[in-house]
């Protein structure tokens, strides 16, 4: 079981100890039951599920779009400029995911919610700032609340299959595996999509079944090949930015969750082990998709999505899928270019913090940087 597997490995790391050591594992006993109780907390809820609401099997996804892509090359901007156009999309807020993946602890939770309106908010009141307090450490990076747009890859930590787990376990095996998902055997991805797709039948039975899934997923570009296997309707968004700047925002933005964990993203052998997955990411996207008809995906690269998102968004997104924008989103599409082009990161970053020469991240970035023709000097 890789639960008991993950406790061992909290343990017993197998790798250099440090100053950090103790407190790691210290927070590891404390965090993998409080997790754990969560997750059983949550096959509850799919249990209920099956009993209460069997109907949602039946429910068809139409046309999902997927935003994949390299991590911190404006697939976040990207997802919440399309989560707008709610008249065609439907997607996961983060309360949903880490909540109420299950229909039954959706309905109650909209319940609770419901009643505490007509109580004034006190609750609602008491959770915005204690998201503002938890999430402060995240400002700058992403912009985090519980009622955004989120990846919905939470969908997955029932079983497992979650890439965040690498934070908190960046040693072990199991989870690194995820980072080239295509390539696991094919009973263990059938398994894995068959949760996600019943995950995302969910969602559509509460949110609306006539919507469009919005799915917008990083960690879900080495899933791609899985992805159009399990939804053959599906469209693809992968977003890509220069591989000089993508590396150290990257590394950047995992550091904080690294430190309190109790070790550091400069290490080489979690820092190499990043490089590596982000420069499968590229090649695995640029050769999987190419396969694909063109009417199916598009490449965004982040200068272009910049430079006039709205002019982005309704040619390449919309005029190539053939699907046409209501009016309201093409008024929300007016707003995001002005914000897209003024737009300026509070995020600082360099390739030298994590002892990284950017000659050789071109180098094992070839593929890409020919693509797309990306420099090493800075596109915004």
């Amino acid at each position: 079981m890789l639960f008991i597997r993950l406790l061992k490995q909290a343990l017993f790391p197998g790798v250099p100890t440090g100053p950090g050591t103790a407190r790691r594992r210290l927070l590891l006993l404390v965090l993998i039951p409080l997790f754990l109780l969560v997750q059983l907390g949550h096959w509850l809820g799919f249990l209920l599920d099956e009993i209460i609401f069997p109907g949602y099997r039946k429910i068809r996804i139409r046309e999902p779009l997927f935003v994949v892509g390299l991590p911190r090359s404006g697939t976040t901007f990207l997802h919440r400029v399309l989560a707008r156009d709610q008249e065609r999309f439907t997607t996961a807020r983060l309360w949903e995911l880490l909540l109420a993946p299950s229909i039954t602890q959706r309905k109650i939770l909209l319940g609770l919610g419901a009643l505490d309106r007509i109580l004034g908010r006190p609750a609602g009141r008491l959770l915005e700032w204690s998201e503002g307090w938890g999430f402060r450490w995240m400002e700058g990076i992403h912009e985090v609340s519980l009622t955004d747009p989120e990846e919905d890859y939470f969908l997955l930590l029932p079983v497992f299959a979650c890439f965040l787990l690498v934070v908190p376990f960046p040693y072990h095996p199991a989870i690194w595996e995820l980072a080239r998902f295509d390539e696991l055997p094919g009973k263990k991805r059938k398994a894995i999509m068959d949760f996600y797709r019943r995950g995302l039948q969910r969602h559509l039975y509460v949110n609306g079944p006539e919507k469009q899934i919005l799915s917008k997923n990083p960690a879900f570009t080495p899933f791609l090949r899985s992805l159009l296997e399990t939804f053959p309707e599906a469209r693809v968004l992968c977003c890509v930015r220069d591989p000089e700047e993508v590396v150290p925002s990257v590394l950047s933005s995992l550091r904080p969750g690294a430190q309190f964990f109790g070790y550091e993203m400069a290490e080489p052998k979690i820092r190499d082990e990043f490089v590596e997955m982000l420069a499968f990411f590229s090649e695995h996207a640029l050769t999987t998709l190419a396969s694909q008809p063109t009417d199916r995906y598009a490449f965004v690269p982040l200068p272009a999505l910049k430079a006039n998102v709205r002019s982005f968004v309704l040619q390449e997104v919309y005029g190539r899928f053939g699907w046409e924008a209501g009016e309201a989103f093409r008024a929300s599409l007016e707003e995001d270019r002005e914000k897209g082009a003024s737009y300026r990161s509070r995020h600082r970053y360099a390739l030298e913090e994590f002892g990284l020469d950017a000659r050789e991240i071109r180098d094992r970035f070839t593929a890409l940087n020919r693509a797309f023709g990306f420099r090493k000097e800075a596109v915004g």
